[in-house]
């Protein structure tokens, strides 16, 4: 009877030591994982822990960490580190910043993250890259798809050739949303055609400087309204369909060079937060975000097109860049009464990564911006 006890404590012990093994190796890969040439750097995640003496005896550490267990769904493990340390546990960083519930979400546990949500794990908690658990995988899965068009369009309301022009970013982005495809469009309004008498409303100078760096640095010369440039490497007149089109195709061929990842962050009532991650090897670059509007309808009173009524879609209401020097999350803010004369409605943020050097378009992704960010999910987001 001993020595069959000694054999099944030697093949539990056996079996302990295997499986430990099997996730220190699987986290040491989640540690180096390369994306794009970029790494996700997360330090080893075993802790050093003493035996707690609770209620007259000692109870044993779990053999794992809580990371490790939140990283293979082990729920009945992280309660027993829940249960001998204290209060706050639950967010306990890696030397990478890396708290259970990102383990969580970089290996699809969903039961796990509702669990360590529930018992008050931080959703918005950083790790030095500044991603958030769920930045993670939104960074998997744009990886996944990674092909994307940037249409941006330089136009003006004064402008008679422009309506043409906005009609078809309407068209495309419209299209783009059916077929689920990753062009996004924005609409620049430049201010060379303002006047002391009437200017566009939605014009901004730092938009005609936009267009004029891609006339310095790309296109030698050339810029005019209506101009569209596709993933700043292709330029065309803004209502010619066919040049347009096939720049697009052109782009959606190519694999981004940087993920890009974007999401509303729950803040104020008058403001508009977005959380943006970037992934990838590049240099000579900067982070942009366009908070841009859709269905605006305007009686036009000056200028080359005085007297109509223009319906405009994309239009940028605000645009905000950070220069970076590789892997990096920003937060961006936007005053909502500032950017949108309180209008809460038809918004979208379209982040994007690009080259300061060329202008060459990198990565980019949308989000919908809503009122309250995922209401009925308490503001989680899977």
């Amino acid at each position: 009877m001993k020595h069959f006890l000694k054999l099944i404590t030697f093949l539990v012990i056996t079996g302990c030591a295997v499986e430990e093994h099997l996730v220190e190796s699987r986290l040491a890969e989640v540690e180096s994982q390369t994306v794009n040439g970029s790494e996700l750097k997360v330090e080893s995640t075993i802790v050093n822990e003493e035996e707690i003496p609770i209620q007259g005896y000692q109870r044993p550490v779990p053999d794992i960490s809580i990371h490790e267990a939140a990283a293979q769904g082990r729920i009945e493990i992280v309660k027993q580190h829940l249960a001998i340390h204290p209060e706050g546990y639950i967010n306990t960083r890696t030397p990478s910043g890396w708290t259970p519930l990102h383990f969580a979400y970089e290996q699809g546990r969903a039961k796990m993250s509702r669990f360590l949500l529930d018992k008050g794990a931080d959703y918005e908690a950083k790790n030095k890259l500044a991603q958030a658990p769920v930045d993670i995988r939104l960074l998997k899965r744009n990886l996944k798809n990674s092909q994307f068009a940037l249409v941006e369009l330089y136009t003006s309301e004064s402008c008679s050739s422009c309506p043409p022009a906005e009609r078809l970013t309407a068209e495309i982005r419209r299209m783009a949303l059916a077929k689920r495809v990753n062009i996004f469009c924005v609409s620049f309004h430049v201010d060379y055609f303002d006047s002391e008498s009437w200017s566009d409303s939605f014009s901004d100078e730092r938009f005609s400087a936009r267009q004029r760096a891609y006339e310095y640095k790309r296109f030698s010369g050339l810029y005019y309204t209506p101009q569209i440039i596709v993933n700043g490497k292709y330029q065309t007149l803004g209502y010619n369909r066919a040049n347009t089109l096939n720049a697009i195709n052109r782009s959606l061929k190519v694999p981004s060079k940087a993920a890009v990842s974007v999401r509303q962050v729950r803040k104020g009532a008058e403001v508009i937060a977005v959380n943006v991650c970037t992934l990838g090897k590049f240099k000579n670059a900067k982070l942009c975000v366009a908070l841009v509007q859709h269905g605006i309808k305007r009686r036009i009173t000056g200028g080359e097109n005085k007297g109509r009524t223009l319906s405009m879609d994309n239009v940028v209401q605000e645009f905000k860049c950070v220069e970076i020097t590789g892997p990096v999350g920003h937060e961006f803010t936007f005053d909502l009464k500032q950017a949108t004369g309180g209008k809460r409605y038809s918004l979208n943020a379209v982040a994007f990564v690009q080259r300061t050097d060329n202008m060459e378009m990198l990565g980019a992704q949308a989000v919908r911006i809503q009122r309250q960010p995922d209401e009925k999910s308490n503001g989680y987001q899977w």
